[in-house]
C-alpha cells in the first residue's frame, strides 16, 4: 500500500496495490459498520446465557473447534441453571433447550414458525421448493397435501399397490437365495446393499412401475444404474438439513466451505437423469403433449399415472408442467 499527498488538491490518496490489502480493508470496514449499527436498545440480558460470540461470525469458530457439532451444542444447556442456552451463529440466535417442558412451550408459542420447513442451501436445489418434503408452509403446501392424502396415501391406493410390493419382496428373497448359492460370494450377503436396494426397488415399482432403469441383473440384484440412483437419494437425504455454514452466512456460499453444494448438485443431477425421461414420456402419453411415441394408456399402472392424470373441478390438469419438464408442481 502506497500513500501520496497532493498539496494542491489537499487529499490523501490511498492506492491499493494488491488484492490482500483490499480484502483486509473491506473486512475492517465491515467490522466498523457492524459495531456502529448495532441496536443499542437491545439488552443482552434478554437472551439466555451462552458462549460469548465473535463479531459477525458469532460462535461458528467454536463449532468447528468442538466436533461433533451436535454434541457441543447439546451440552451447552447442561452448564446453565435453567437448562437453556443461546448460541449465535452469524446473525441468527439459536436457543438450545434441555427441558421437555420448556421445549413444549416453545413449540406452542411459536407453532406457526415450526410448522414450515427450514430454508437451507440444499432445499434450494430441490426444484425451487416444489418437492413435497421441503415445500414451505402455505397454500401450495396445503394443495399438495390434499392431493396426496386423497390420491396417493389413501388406504385404497395402498391396497391397489399391494401386488407390486409383494413382487419386490419376492425378488429380495430370490436375490438373497442366489447370493447364498454363489460360489464367489461364499454365502456372504451385504445386508446394507440388500435393504437399500429393496427400498429403492419397491418405491420405483410403485411410482414408475419398473424395477430397473437399465438391464438389471439376472440374480435379482441391482444394476449400476440402480446403485447410482439409490446412492444419490441417500446423499441428498444426508445433506438436505445438515449443518452448513453458508446457511448462516450467505456471503460464504460462493466458497462452498463444506462441499455440500457441489455434492447436492451432483446427487440431484443423478436423480433427474433417471426421473426426467420417464416423467416427460408419461406426460406425452397422457396429455398428448409433444407427440409421444407410445399410445395413450387405457388404465392407471402406477402412482406417476395417478399424478399426471388428475384433473381439477374446472377440468384442468392438477399437476402442471412449467417451462422445464423437470419441474412439476401442484397448482
Amino acid at each position: 500500500m502506497s500513500i501520496f499527498y497532493e498539496p494542491n488538491v489537499g487529499l490523501i490518496k490511498v492506492l491499493l496495490t494488491n488484492s490482500t490489502t483490499t480484502s483486509l480493508l473491506l473486512f475492517l470496514t465491515s467490522l466498523l459498520f457492524y459495531f456502529l449499527y448495532q441496536d443499542p436498545i437491545r439488552k443482552p440480558e434478554s437472551l439466555p446465557p451462552g458462549p460469548k460470540p465473535w463479531p459477525v461470525v458469532g460462535s461458528l469458530p467454536e463449532l468447528y473447534r468442538n466436533k461433533p457439532l451436535f454434541r457441543w451444542v447439546l451440552d451447552l444447556p447442561k452448564s446453565t441453571p435453567l437448562g437453556v442456552a443461546c448460541v449465535r451463529l452469524g446473525g441468527t440466535h439459536v436457543i438450545v433447550v434441555d427441558s421437555p417442558a420448556i421445549a413444549r412451550k416453545f413449540l406452542k408459542r411459536n407453532d406457526a414458525t415450526f410448522a414450515t420447513r427450514p430454508v437451507t442451501m440444499a432445499t434450494e436445489h430441490s426444484s425451487g421448493f416444489l418437492t413435497v418434503a421441503v415445500n414451505l408452509w402455505g397454500e401450495q403446501w396445503k394443495k399438495m397435501r390434499r392431493v396426496l392424502a386423497a390420491e396417493v396415501l389413501c388406504p385404497a391406493r395402498l391396497k391397489w399397490l399391494t401386488n407390486k410390493r409383494i413382487e419386490e419382496a419376492d425378488n429380495l428373497v430370490r436375490y438373497i437365495y442366489n447370493q447364498c448359492k454363489a460360489e464367489s460370494g461364499v454365502g456372504l450377503i451385504n445386508v446394507r446393499v440388500a435393504v437399500r436396494q429393496y427400498s429403492g426397488n419397491f418405491i420405483r415399482k410403485m411410482v414408475f412401475n419398473k424395477r430397473y432403469f437399465g438391464e438389471g441383473r439376472e440374480d435379482g440384484g441391482p444394476g449400476k444404474e440402480e446403485e447410482e440412483h439409490v446412492d444419490a437419494l441417500f446423499e441428498v437425504l444426508g445433506i438436505i438439513y445438515s449443518f452448513c455454514v453458508s446457511d448462516y452466512l450467505p456471503w460464504l456460499r460462493r466458497f462452498d466451505l463444506n462441499g455440500h453444494e457441489k455434492a447436492v448438485k451432483a446427487a440431484v443431477g443423478v436423480v433427474n437423469k433417471y426421473h426426467d425421461p420417464i416423467i416427460e414420456e408419461r406426460i406425452r402419453r397422457w396429455r398428448g403433449v409433444g407427440g409421444g411415441s407410445l399410445p395413450p394408456p387405457r388404465e392407471l399402472e402406477d402412482l406417476l399415472d395417478v399424478l399426471v392424470s388428475i384433473r381439477g373441478e374446472d377440468g384442468k390438469w392438477v399437476l402442471s408442467e412449467r417451462r422445464s419438464k423437470r419441474r412439476l408442481r401442484y397448482d
